[in-house]
This record gives C-alpha cells, sequence and structure tokens, in this order.
C-alpha cells in the first residue's frame, strides 16, 4: 500500500459474502432489464438467436408506434424455417407471438417492420429454469459467509486490560 502502510487480509467470510451478493444483485440485473427494441422500416430487421430446449418457449410482443407491417420469421440451426408470421398493426396496438420449441438446438429469429415504426420485447422462458441457478447459489454462499462470520468471531481472543484497584 501506498505511504507504507500494510492492509489486513481479507477474511473468507467476507469474500463468500461479498461473492454471495454479487450473484444475487447480478441474477436480478440478468433477468429483469429486457429492455424493448426501437424498430423502423428503413433500418435493418432485427435478428438473434437463443438456445433452447425441448418445450421452451420464446415470446415476442410488438407494439406498432404508427400503422405498421410485421414480419417474423424463426429458423432452426439447419436453417429451417420452423415459424413465419406476417400481419399488420394499427398505431398504438401491440401483438404477442409465442412459439415452442419441438427439439434442442439453437434458433435464430428475425423481427422485421416493412413499414412504420415500432418496439419490440423478446422473452425467452426456460422450462427446466437453468438460468435461476444463480439465486440458490448465491444464497447458499452468504449463508456460508454469516456461518464463517460467528465462525470467526468464535476464535478471536479477547484482549483485556485488568487494572488494580488501588
Amino acid at each position: 500500500m501506498s505511504g507504507g502502510g500494510a492492509a489486513p487480509a481479507m477474511k473468507m467470510s467476507d469474500v463468500f459474502l461479498l461473492l454471495g451478493v454479487t450473484f444475487l444483485v447480478g441474477g436480478l440485473f440478468v433477468h429483469g432489464l429486457v429492455s424493448p427494441t426501437s424498430l423502423h422500416a428503413d433500418a435493418e430487421p432485427y435478428s438473434n438467436g437463443a438456445s433452447l430446449l425441448k418445450g421452451d418457449t420464446i415470446e415476442f410482443t410488438v407494439t406498432a408506434e404508427n400503422e405498421s407491417s410485421i414480419a417474423v420469421e424463426i429458423a432452426n440451426e439447419d436453417g429451417e424455417v420452423v415459424l413465419s408470421e406476417s400481419f399488420l398493426l394499427p398505431s398504438g396496438d401491440s401483438n404477442s407471438i409465442d412459439f415452442e420449441a419441438d427439439g434442442k438446438g439453437f434458433y435464430s429469429y428475425t423481427v422485421e417492420f416493412s413499414e412504420g415504426s415500432g418496439e419490440v420485447v423478446v422473452d425467452v422462458d426456460r422450462k427446466l429454469l437453468i438460468d435461476f441457478i444463480i439465486y440458490p447459489l448465491g444464497i447458499v454462499c452468504v449463508v456460508f459467509g454469516f456461518y464463517k462470520r460467528k465462525d470467526e468471531k468464535m476464535d478471536e481472543s479477547i484482549d483485556a486490560v485488568l487494572e488494580s484497584s488501588d
């Protein structure tokens, strides 16, 4: 450390507490921050993908800012189109499309506004809830951190100054 000082070593309980809280807060950010993507007819189509297991679903929620023509297409990892839908939306209206995976694999999707503009929100729902393993892992780390802190406090020696009462 600068100034010739030395920092005390970080206790193992603090490491587990910090790690557990990071897992919990990080999980909230990963699952809670789903932001809509703005699309326009002049812009590139919105393309992305997701690895899905059998029974997992993808939900597309499309909201039109003005009268819009929208096309949604999903293809499996072989390039075979498994869902293709086109629809018209009046201004301010929204539509939801659900897709359930028939088998395990990577599915790519494309949302395109051929006319108008709007927003799309893509929500992937897992059947096995593997994405939520971070919460129990974070809770275990926090509980173990508190246990280690209690254990470290028990092992501390108590220094007392004994004074004579003269």
